[in-house]
């Protein structure tokens, strides 16, 4: 499923259709951000973008997580990632896996994880989220000895047989963590639909600049905080985890779905050239 990239110009931008893409008319070949009141100050970036067309792209991506086997029970499998008509798909499934790890049984889910690191930005995926209780999840990350810096552009329950209020609420969460010093920030705002999540496509955006943290749904602004802490490059990731704990694990009826990714886009401001954003992605395996 070709996407066509030569898209409207900057004035016919509107919210309907769920943020139809727009140009920069001086850069009238790549899309801009979806969000409202966009200045078209954004220069779009190939080198870390993803249309998704087949094969899976190995120099952007590792089909896992190289530094987590997945939240217990549910087992991160590089056969739950594939790339098929135009989409990057995370299966979840409930099955178990011969020989799994201790601790991991009944589900398995999906992560993907960039092989670079970016700081600052936007970021955008178009999605639909998995009809599951076995979580849809787009958001940034780096840890290393000493913090773990951690942007959730969301977190989504699709699915919830227990408690259906969770199917309309979109998590979006900030995280800092001091290790040694055993410090934890953490806030999030629950933006809520009409509908469930998982019935619609959705496009979600994050602008992360040195001042401030910015969430976009459809466009539309949902969440705006202060940027105190988030200054570290940080890897990009989809993944689907199960989440015992929080909104509980999926009922028997519950046999997991597909997060569906049309695209990932990433653009830097125009105004900081100097500003170097992307790293290598220095997480050990």
């Amino acid at each position: 499923m070709k996407k066509n990239l030569l898209l409207l110009p900057t004035f016919a931008m509107t919210l309907f259709c769920a943020c139809t893409e727009n140009v920069n008319q001086q850069e009238s070949t790549w899309p801009q951000p979806c969000m409202e009141g966009n200045s078209g100050n954004w220069v779009y970036n190939t080198q870390i973008s993803d249309e998704f067309e087949a094969p899976f792209d190995t120099a952007k991506w590792y089909d896992h997580n190289p530094t987590w086997l997945g939240r217990q029970p549910s087992l991160f499998r590089k056969e739950n990632v594939r790339v098929e008509n135009g989409q990057l798909i995370l299966t979840g499934k409930r099955e178990n896996v011969a020989d799994a790890p201790e601790g991991y049984h009944t589900f398995t889910t999906a992560a993907v994880q960039s092989k670079k690191k970016v700081l600052y930005g936007f970021f955008e995926i178009k999605c639909k989220p998995m009809n599951s209780a076995l979580s849809s999840a787009f958001w940034l990350y780096t840890q290393d000895s000493i913090k773990q810096e951690e942007i959730d552009i969301f977190e989504i329950c699709g699915r919830n047989d227990a408690a259906p209020s969770y199917e309309k609420i979109y998590f979006a969460t900030s995280h800092y963590i001091l290790k040694k010093q055993n410090l934890q920030i953490s806030d999030h705002v629950e933006h809520l639909t009409e509908g469930r999540w998982a019935d619609q496509w959705i496009t979600a955006g994050l602008k992360w600049t040195r001042d401030e943290l910015v969430w976009y749904v459809n466009g539309k602004e949902i969440r705006h905080r202060k940027n105190d802490f988030w200054h570290s490059p940080e890897t990009i990731n989809f993944d689907s985890e199960a989440f015992p704990s929080w909104w509980g694990l999926p009922s028997d009826q519950d046999n997991g779905g597909e997060f569906q990714i049309e695209y990932f886009r990433y653009w830097t401001e125009k105004d900081q050239p100097s500003l170097q954003t992307v790293y290598i992605n220095d997480m050990k395996e």
